[in-house]
């Protein structure tokens, strides 16, 4: 992988990617004059560093899952288009829907016995990229996919919460909730449509696993997105072409490709080549933002954007059955002790250049309701040898001569980091294993191979994991397991001795705001004193483009949508 890299290293390697990088036939680039009035195209050539296995908003998975690192979330918005999706606000807006639904009105109504009806009314003529109509009934076999639970992800996020779905008619949606849910119109990916009219026959004839195993999936994919998919070359690229049909009109360029470039020393060098038009989110760092920017400074070809809302957290593992040493699980004083050791804010400056945002809470400083729950959650891991020690001593640890730790049962302190083959995970890894081991702990640093690791594997890590816990949502009922295919969204299974459940709940359930709030400050409170995870920072998160490319949308919350207006950009004349 990528690091180190000096800016001539860098001008070398995009040498050898015109080949592999440029675009096809319909790119353009013929070196001959351009007709007056006549607008730019060229294909727009987007880089990411990992594939998808699905091209479906919301993903089925085969038996075990993969890891996230195999996904390209951003590259399904090219193909799909959903009822709303989320600006750079992280606000709702209608795309395939006529208009939002509002609360305590016709389209959001809360019933006497606490269910919830949504409605949503669907722009007219729309059409998937076959040409077939996108009628109502296309989201009620959504959901009837979706909700089976030999899927595995029945229980996730929302789709937990939907009852039914229901067409009244060909353009209304009749979304019936088993109780209230305030992210019901935010979250969406609850339920995206899916062409019944290729699919349904397949999903009754066939067993799960050959039909989460059909090219519709990839290489044969049908949605409703600003572009439809032409060619999908495994492990290489995928290409797509404007759709006329598109609900926003045909997008202004006409040809896209996504280009996989695992290692982001070639992404870089075929960004500042020209032979890359666009780096995808989760890609690049704050370390090569410099890089980009002094490549581009002689001949201005590119611009790069810095989002400090990417977030960042080492999570522990909470099932004492796989915990090592247990004491990690069980407890507490030895996740304390862990976080006064790592130096969060030394990471930051050697890893970002000072670009990310300290994080100790799950909550992002700019959120509107930060301050309320900063107040509830008040303690803050700064490096304190002194009261790490203190707490493993308390927790029955013993420290012998030589300076290591020992365990309760007298055996060497050893403790595993985990952490995937992207970014800057190797080098965090490692700093923060050098930390605990200037401290006497026997840690070390492991890594997630670029190929695909089951969902069980990542569940059964026995010491802590680095990765990008976004919240601080931790309830009894999504622990990873068998039941549910180990996809739970508490994956390492932590249990709170002050139940957060019914906070969780409360989130996810209350629709007033200021109620809303106190529920989150309580996950906060007890999150920051039980310390299932370290929450780390918010990493900046970089962007690189052409500088020719216009329209490009930054986002300013962690939870803006990824789809970024695609449909709007275009060349510069």
């Amino acid at each position: 992988m990528r690091r180190n890299v000096s800016l001539l290293g860098v001008c070398a390697l995009g040498l050898l990617l015109v080949a592999s990088c440029a675009p096809g036939p319909a790119g353009g680039g013929t070196g001959e004059p351009r007709p007056a009035g006549q607008s730019v195209q060229r294909t727009l050539v987007m880089v990411h560093g990992g594939e998808n296995i699905s091209y479906a908003m919301k993903e089925i998975q085969p038996a075990g899952g993969t890891t996230a690192n195999t996904r390209t979330a951003e590259a399904k918005y090219l193909f799909n288009a959903n009822l709303v999706f989320l600006d750079e606000r992280s606000l709702p807006y209608p795309v395939l829907a006529e208009a939002i639904p509002e609360l305590n009105t016709s389209t959001w109504q809360v019933l006497p016995d606490g269910k919830m009806e949504i409605t949503y009314r669907l722009k007219p003529n729309l059409t998937w990229h076959d040409g077939q109509p996108l009628t109502a009934e296309d989201f009620v076999f959504a959901w009837r996919v979706y909700a089976n639970p030999v899927f595995g992800i029945a229980s996730s996020g929302g789709l937990r919460y939907v009852e039914e779905l229901v067409a009244p008619d060909p353009r209304t949606v009749v979304q019936r909730w088993k109780q209230g849910f305030p992210d019901a119109v935010r979250e969406v990916l609850t339920v995206p449509p899916l062409p019944r009219h290729i699919l349904e026959q397949s999903y009754q004839e066939l067993q799960p696993e050959p039909f989460m195993g059909l090219k519709f999936w990839r290489e044969e994919y049908i949605g409703l997105g600003p572009w439809r998919l032409d060619r999908f070359e495994p492990g290489a690229f995928v290409e797509g072409s404007a759709f006329d049909g598109f609900v926003f009109g045909r997008p202004k360029i006409d040809r896209v490709k996504v280009v996989y470039m695992p290692d982001t020393n070639v992404a870089i060098a075929a960004l500042l080549s020209g032979d890359v038009h666009f780096s995808m989110e989760s890609l690049l760092h704050d370390d090569e933002g410099p890089i980009l920017e002094q490549g581009w400074a002689a001949n201005k070809g590119g611009i790069v954007l810095s989002e400090p809302i990417a977030t960042r957290a080492v999570e522990f593992q909470g099932k004492s059955e796989f915990a090592v040493p247990t004491e990690l699980a069980t407890d507490v004083r030895v996740r304390q002790a862990i976080a006064h050791i790592i130096d969060r804010q030394a990471l930051l400056e050697v890893l970002t250049n000072n670009t990310a945002i300290l994080r100790d809470l799950f909550t992002h400083p700019k959120e509107d309701h930060y301050d309320i729950v900063a107040r509830a959650a008040p303690i803050r891991y700064r490096p304190d040898q002194r009261r790490a020690q203190q707490l493993l001593e308390e927790a029955g640890f013993t420290r012998s001569a030589d300076g290591a730790w020992r365990t309760p049962s007298g055996e060497r302190f050893t403790l595993e980091q985990w952490y995937l083959a992207s970014g800057t995970n190797e080098r965090e890894s490692h700093i923060m294993v050098d930390n605990l081991r200037r401290f006497g702990i026997e840690a070390t640093s492991h890594l997630w191979g670029v190929q695909r690791v089951s969902n069980e594997d990542r569940a059964k890590t026995p010491g802590m994991f680095a990765g990008s816990k976004a919240d601080p949502r931790f309830h009894s009922k999504e622990v990873s397991g068998p039941e549910n295919r180990w996809t739970g969204a508490n994956r390492y299974g932590f249990i709170a001795r002050e139940s957060m459940d019914a906070f969780v709940e409360g989130w996810d359930t209350t629709l007033g705001r200021s109620q809303r709030v106190q529920h989150m400050a309580q996950m906060e409170r007890i999150a920051n004193a039980e310390v299932p995870a370290i929450p780390m920072y918010f990493r900046a998160r970089v962007l690189g483009h052409s500088s020719a490319l216009k329209g490009v949308v930054t986002n300013l919350t962690p939870g803006a949508g990824g789809e970024r207006k695609l449909w709007e950009w275009y060349w510069e004349s």
